[in-house]
């Protein structure tokens, strides 16, 4: 049933993608590569902050990935600054 709705995923998006004359392959490659460098910039500043003492930090989860998935390192940057705003408050 799963392997259904991934098809199903992947058809509507390469169809939507195409739509509006983008490459999903190109679309697809993008996001990895913000994902990933999404992941490796979070490790790193919670690394950094544990070491420092602070007492806030990003978890590594489906919320972040999306984030830094669509918004990239701003968006990332964006976490950090709402995890700050909230352990202030």
């Amino acid at each position: 049933m799963n392997i259904m709705y991934i098809m199903a995923f992947i058809l509507i998006f390469s169809l939507v993608s195409r739509t509006f004359g983008v490459n999903p392959f190109n679309l697809l490659a993008n996001m990895l590569l913000r994902v990933l460098s999404g992941i490796i910039f979070i490790s790193i500043c919670n690394y950094l902050i544990f070491i420092s003492g602070k007492n806030f930090h990003v978890n590594i989860n489906e919320i972040s990935l999306v984030v830094s998935a669509l918004l990239g390192m701003s968006g990332v940057c964006f976490l950090y600054l709402f995890q700050w705003v909230l352990t202030i408050m």
